[in-house]
């Protein structure tokens, strides 16, 4: 069941897809007012990277795809709700709450983003295979315990600074390098409990309309 909730951004995706379609006149021309920054507008921004630095995860750069669909209060705040895909030591599934600043109104338009919620486990079982040692006199012993784990998600933030180049069209391409903190929890049999810290730079890339 959980693995299914990998569709949930693709279908929100989907959606804001067929929104902007609705701007497109039957002629394939966009109506004058479709891209324009007002007040009111349904914004979609989806952007995806990878996740760049050192931690006890395996995949030393994991994929991250996330897509939010934002109010625009003003010309140039927007806020709402976004999901997405991450791939760590398992899949999960971030649900976050965003807040977009467009600095200006040119076709190049400088932004900040903060992204903050919660990471929802999408596998439910994880084996603990890292390598420990105790030391013994002159020489070090390794061993391998093996914890079956439940993972239970956690905690997640990513604030970043990027770019954004709109086309003639009103589209927008963007590139961010952000800050992603976040906290995994995991727990086993007799009381057993793990967490495991995540501190890295986000290069994501992104369309916006």
């Amino acid at each position: 069941m959980k693995k299914q909730l990998i569709f949930i951004p693709m279908l929100l995706w989907m959606f804001t897809l067929a929104t902007y379609a609705q701007g497109v006149s039957e002629n394939g021309h966009e109506k004058s007012d479709v891209f324009l920054r007002k007040t009111g507008k349904l914004i979609s921004f989806t952007q995806g990277g990878v996740l760049l630095g050192n931690s006890d995860n395996t995949n030393s750069a994991p994929f991250i795809l996330n897509t939010s669909l934002n109010y625009a209060f003003t010309r140039n705040i927007s806020a709402g709700v976004g999901v997405g895909v991450e791939f760590f030591r398992e899949t999960h599934l971030p649900v976050t709450g965003n807040i977009l600043y467009q600095f200006g109104d040119k076709r190049l338009v400088p932004f900040v983003m903060l992204q903050a919620g919660y990471q929802i486990a999408l596998e439910s079982k994880l084996t603990d295979d890292r390598r420990y040692y105790i030391p013994y006199d002159s020489y070090l012993s390794y061993y391998y315990p093996q914890y079956e784990l439940d993972a239970k998600g956690g905690f997640m933030a990513n604030p970043s600074v990027g770019i954004i180049y709109y086309t003639k069209q009103g589209v927008g391409l963007s590139l961010a390098l952000g800050y992603r903190y976040q906290k995994l929890n995991y727990t086993g049999e007799d009381d057993y409990k793990m967490h495991i810290e995540y501190n890295r730079l986000s290069l994501q890339f992104g369309i916006i309309f």
